[in-house]
């Protein structure tokens, strides 16, 4: 597809800014999919430049070094621990540019939140773009704005503003049933052999969009727009992973399948292709990646034990499961059709095969208590994982668990908190700073035990709670300010507090009222922010609190 530019501006910025609070995946220097998929349909399909920043890869990325370069437009990833630093750097920059560059984004942050998106975006796609792209660009080089605007009225997932200024949402979300798109990691710039500067350098690779399950929790749905589980071609999986070895020499790959293997088939062929793509090669790939535990027991779907040594002979080098709890009430309230037995099963299955595992839980659903988060960390010893992640239930936009718990939500955390460690919401069995300490502590005293990769994640923990502190004490002021003195949370007979949801329901039925507490909490977070340059910040101690 060609495009005419104008003024000599022939070039696209794709950029990836780093966020300020640490989170698991900043101590990892891997690019996200998303943008290197868009940055390498563009250099494909358009006569454009095109160029991805990232930042750990290119150093800070300044307003005024981008707009050095009179970009044609500029396009940011829509993560929403970055909003701010996306928000703060797009001011400067339009003040630069006196607002004449469009400003293109999308990701996560844009598709769940797309008011807050607003502020920094000019134009927003929610859900898959890798179509929708070409064709928002085709309309904005359209000299005649009627013609424009009929174009981008047409556009599947865009949020744009129209003639009289006003938002719009283009609805009718298309899935993508044909993946198409290739890597061109010569568009990133400091790709080359990135793996001599950075210990611990890695790559997404995708094989596969959506999911065959829908847990209460989970936001894929929202994130595509509509249901539907759909595998690339394979050639383009193996050029994927053949083309990052050979220019960056990454050999560690994150693989972002919501569920991979989710086709047994074609995970089959993928590993057949995959392993003689690398015969004869020194170095393998070596592939993490998202599973259920399902996958590994006797059940329906279940993968049989050649397929699990043809992938692992491919290069699935680790399995990350998607345990979620140790609580059998919060795994039903999950929608999860799993028990712990199950877990167990699966481990012994994947270390027959010599295939390591890692496990995530999401925390705070009304079977936990405090105590059943921080012995996450025992029951992850025995499992024999090597880390374990605790996150936070978030209550996530279009979910079942919003449309049941929406009013659970404590309005106005910061969104550099919302990297899925920060609480942000009000959970059934104990305060909400409660879940906060249960959900670190178990990490603690799991990567305490163990050898030097327990350390390292330790360490990674440990910075994430250090900047994570000043929204944990915002918690603790709104639960001695307003939780507890109005009857939100009640003490129980044992000792405990415990969510009082009658009361909670009628402040959320009262619109005055519930808009006067959403105010309050609001102020409360941003108050707790000059923290953040002023508290030290202590460490947490098994000991410091009983946890029985």
């Amino acid at each position: 597809m060609s495009f005419r530019t104008a003024n000599g501006q022939d070039r696209i910025l794709l950029i990836e800014l780093s966020p300020s609070t640490p989170n698991l995946g900043r101590f990892l220097v891997m690019p996200r999919f998303g943008l290197l998929a868009i940055a390498s349909i563009l250099s494909e399909k358009t006569r454009f430049r095109v160029k991805l920043l990232f930042e750990p890869y290119t150093g800070p990325i300044t307003p005024e070094s981008v707009a050095a370069e009179n970009p044609r437009y500029v396009m940011l990833n829509g993560l929403t621990t970055t909003s701010e630093e996306n928000g703060t750097f797009v001011d400067r920059f339009r003040e630069l540019t006196r607002g004449t560059v469009p400003i293109i984004t999308g990701g996560e942050h844009a598709s769940m939140f797309p008011e807050s998106a607003r502020r920094y975006s000019d134009f927003i796609f929610a859900h898959e773009g890798d179509e929708g792209i070409l064709s928002l660009l085709e309309a904005l080089e359209q000299r005649d704005p009627l013609t424009r605007d009929s174009l981008l009225s047409r556009v599947h997932g865009l949020h744009y503003r129209g003639p009289d200024g006003e938002w719009k949402f283009n609805t009718g979300v298309a899935r993508i049933k044909e993946i198409d798109y290739r890597y061109d990691l010569s568009v990133v710039e400091g790709a080359e052999q990135a793996s001599k500067r950075f210990r611990t350098a890695c790559m997404p690779v995708q094989t596969s969009r959506g999911c065959t399950y829908c847990c209460s929790f989970c936001s894929w749905l929202t994130l595509y727009g509509k249901s539907g589980y759909y595998v690339r071609p394979i050639d383009d999986v193996i050029h994927d992973i053949v083309h990052t070895v050979e220019y960056t020499g990454i050999h560690d790959f994150i693989v972002t399948d919501n569920l991979f293997a989710g086709d047994p088939a074609y995970a089959e062929e993928l590993a057949f292709r995959l392993k003689r793509a690398f015969e004869g090669r020194e170095t393998k790939p070596r592939l993490t990646v998202l599973m259920r535990a399902d996958q590994f027991t006797d059940g329906p779907g279940a993968l049989s034990d050649r397929l699990i040594r043809m992938l692992a002979e491919a290069g699935m080098a680790n399995v990350s499961l998607g345990l979620e709890s140790i609580s059998s009430t919060s795994l039903l309230q999950m929608n999860k059709k799993a028990d712990l037995p199950m877990y167990y099963l699966a481990s012994e299955r994947l270390r027959k095969h010599g295939v390591g595992m890692l496990a995530t839980f999401v925390a705070g659903f009304d079977g936990d208590r405090c105590e059943d988060v921080v012995n996450i960390s025992e029951f992850s010893d025995r499992l024999g994982l090597f880390t374990s992640q605790v996150y936070a239930r978030s209550i996530t936009t279009g979910t079942v668990d919003d449309l049941m718990n929406g009013q659970r939500i404590l309005t106005g955390a910061l969104d550099r908190y919302r990297n899925g460690h920060g609480v942000w919401f009000m959970p059934a069995q104990m305060l909400p700073s409660e879940l906060q300490y249960a959900i670190f502590e178990s990490c603690f005293r799991f990567h305490k035990k163990g050898g030097a990769s327990r350390k390292l994640a330790l360490r990674a923990f440990q910075s994430i709670w250090a900047g994570m502190r000043p929204h944990y004490e915002a918690l603790q002021r709104i639960e001695r300010e307003i939780l507890v003195p109005e009857g939100i949370y009640r003490e129980s007979v044992t000792g405990g507090y415990m969510l009082a949801s009658k009361v909670l329901n009628a402040l959320y039925t009262d619109e005055e009222r519930y808009g006067n507490f959403q105010t309050r909490c609001a102020r409360i977070f941003l108050e707790a922010e000059p923290a953040r340059r002023t508290s030290p910040v202590p460490a947490l101690q098994a000991n410091a609190v009983s946890m029985a």
